[in-house]
C-alpha cells in the first residue's frame, strides 16, 4: 500500500492542536523551529494529556543531557542507548528515529546504519560503548542478569554510579517508549528519510 496523506499515523485517535496542552504546545513548537516538523510519536503521544507531558519531563533530559546535572555520559552514548534498544525490541519508528539522531551525532549515517544493523559487528565502537551496549541489551531482554561485575565494569570505564544509573534509566524508558509506539503502530516520519537521502547525496 502506497502511503498516503491520509495514511494514519496512529491506531488511536491523534489529538488535534487544540486538544494540546500548554506544555505540548509549546514542545511542539520547539520541534517545529529546531527540527523543522512534529515528529509523529510526540503527535500520536499527545493523546496522553498531562501523562504525556509528565512521561517526556522524564524523557528528554536523559535523552538529550539537559538536566543541569554533571554527567559523564555522551550525546553520542545516549543515542547509542536509544538505537540499541529499538533494535532489540524490533520497533521501526524507534529506530529509525534513533539511527537518524545517532547520524547526526557521529556525522556518519553510513555507521550509524551498521549499528543498526549489529553493533556487534562494528569495531569502530570503544570499549565503553560496547560495555553500554551490552548493558543495554540486557536491560531490555534479561534485566534480572545485569550483575555487579557490569557496573563495575563501567566504573573501570569512565563512569560514576550516577551516570551508569543515567544509562539503565535511559534504557528502560526507551523500552517503555518502544512498546507503547509498537502498540500503536506509529507511522515512521517521512522528514527522517528525507534527511538521510539528502545527507548521502
Amino acid at each position: 500500500m502506497t502511503e498516503t496523506a491520509t495514511t494514519p499515523i496512529s491506531r488511536l485517535r491523534v489529538p488535534s492542536a487544540e486538544e494540546l496542552t500548554p506544555r505540548a504546545q509549546r514542545l511542539f513548537e520547539a520541534t517545529e523551529k529546531t527540527a523543522g516538523h512534529v515528529p509523529n510519536w510526540l503527535r500520536a503521544f499527545a493523546l496522553g494529556g498531562a501523562d504525556t507531558d509528565r512521561l517526556n519531563a522524564y524523557l528528554f533530559p536523559l535523552l538529550e543531557g539537559k538536566d543541569g546535572r554533571s554527567s559523564q555520559l555522551t550525546l553520542r552514548e545516549r543515542e547509542l542507548i536509544g538505537t540499541i534498544v529499538s533494535v532489540e525490541n524490533r520497533c521501526p519508528y524507534c529506530h529509525t528515529l534513533h539511527i537518524d539522531g545517532l547520524a547526526r551525532e557521529l556525522g556518519d549515517y553510513h555507521l550509524a546504519t551498521r549499528i543498526g544493523l549489529s553493533h556487534r559487528e562494528v569495531q569502530e565502537l570503544s570499549e565503553r560503548e560496547r560495555a553500554l551496549a551490552d548493558l543495554t541489551v540486557l536491560i531490555t531482554h534479561t534485566p534480572r542478569e545485569v550483575t555487579d561485575g557490569h557496573l563495575a565494569g563501567l566504573r573501570e570505564l569512565g563512569l560514576d554510579d550516577a551516570s551508569i544509573f543515567e544509562a539503565v534509566q535511559l534504557a528502560s524508558i526507551i523500552n517503555a517508549t518502544n512498546r507503547i509506539t509498537l502498540a500503536l503502530g506509529v507511522l515512521p516520519d517521512r522528514e527522517i528519510f528525507q534527511a538521510q537521502n539528502d545527507a548521502l547525496g
